[in-house]
């Protein structure tokens, strides 16, 4: 509760350390780099290397997240259910869905205030500078992660981005 942390698999994630957080929640196969408390992965089996799916699937935080059921023979796997369309005007935390940008880093950060009971999130490797599946979309997620964080702020809760990545200079 208070402060956590949000990591990614982005070169920023070097500036993480741990002993500064008592919670972290990683997304994917976070725990090739780091044992976090919580994992969200919003992807299908199938999207992952035989290497990252291995990582995933022998990783064990208190919660794994997702909304795909696939993921459900996992002992602790919390289904979780994602909204329709993107936040383009405004991010909504007052419904039960979480809201969706391109990348799984958005929806931990609401699961991080929600669930975790976050006042500050600190996202460290969600740099999305390199990334391959994310160059055309770019500017819709520094929207979205703008209006999340106008979202949390309202709500008493704010990000705070280490690295140079996408989001360095618009949260």
């Amino acid at each position: 509760m208070g402060t956590i942390a949000v990591l990614g698999t982005g070169p920023s994630l070097g500036l993480f350390n741990p002993s500064d957080f008592t919670d972290s929640i990683g997304v994917n196969d976070i725990w090739a780099f780091h044992h976090t408390e919580a994992i969200v992965c919003l992807n299908p089996r199938k999207d992952f290397t035989p290497e990252r799916l291995k990582i995933i699937d022998e990783s064990k935080p208190k919660f794994f997240y997702s909304q795909i059921v696939n993921w459900d023979s996992r002992d602790d796997f919390f289904k979780i259910d994602i909204a329709h369309g993107y936040p383009d005007g405004i991010c909504n935390l007052s419904v039960h869905q979480f809201q969706k940008s391109y990348c799984s880093p958005f929806v931990a950060c609401q699961i991080a205030y929600r669930y975790w009971g976050a006042t500050e999130i600190h996202l460290f490797g969600v740099d999305m500078v390199n990334h391959p599946n994310l160059n055309g979309f770019k500017d819709k997620m520094k929207l979205h992660f703008r209006n999340l964080s106008v979202a949390l702020k309202e709500k008493g809760c704010k990000i705070i981005v280490h690295g140079d990545g996408i989001l360095k200079d618009i949260l």
